[in-house]
């Protein structure tokens, strides 16, 4: 699947993909948007494990901005280092969205939100449901292109029908 091509027309997606293919579909949709600014928004591999994974690919990590929302809640991180802005957990969706909210303003070309399915361990529907709705009305009010990421689980399929009421385009790899 051709990432640019599908964004070029939708200004946000939801990339569904299979658990056990998870770690490559990762690797493939940032090597497609190799030498593009982005930020990377993870809720379930730290920032350290991300970047030493694209690292090994060969993914240069120059462009990218990570907001890791899970070291905080494993190990001390500082608020911030050289290309990583840490939030205090995967909960705080209050927090996550005032950060995105900060680096929308500073024109990034894409955001990856690693990933939806992450966000029902660490809240409740109703919450979740407002927050991507929230969060994707502001990305639509800036030039920033948006994929968010949902694992195919059964137990997650209705919280993916409902953020496909928010998004542009679904793509369901296979």
């Amino acid at each position: 699947m051709n990432l640019k091509k599908e964004l070029s027309s939708n200004q946000t997606m939801l990339l569904i993909m299979d658990s056990l293919k998870y770690n490559t579909d990762i690797v493939k949709t940032l090597k497609q948007l190799s030498g593009k600014r982005v930020c990377y928004v993870t809720l379930n591999k730290t920032f350290d494990s991300l970047k030493e994974l694209f690292e090994k690919k060969k993914i240069n990590t120059d462009n990218i901005i990570f907001i890791d929302a899970i070291s905080k809640t494993i190990k001390s991180a500082p608020d911030q280092t050289s290309g990583s802005y840490f939030c205090s957990s995967p909960a705080a969706l209050t927090e996550i969205s005032l950060t995105i909210s900060k680096f929308l303003k500073h024109n990034f070309e894409y955001i990856i939100f690693d990933s939806l399915t992450n966000l029902l361990i660490y809240q409740k529907k109703a919450p979740v449901a407002k927050f991507i709705s929230t969060l994707i009305n502001k990305i639509k009010a800036s030039n920033t292109k948006a994929i968010f990421y949902a694992l195919s689980v059964r137990e997650q399929d209705q919280m993916i029908q409902e953020t496909s009421m928010f998004v542009d385009s679904i793509v369901e790899l296979k």
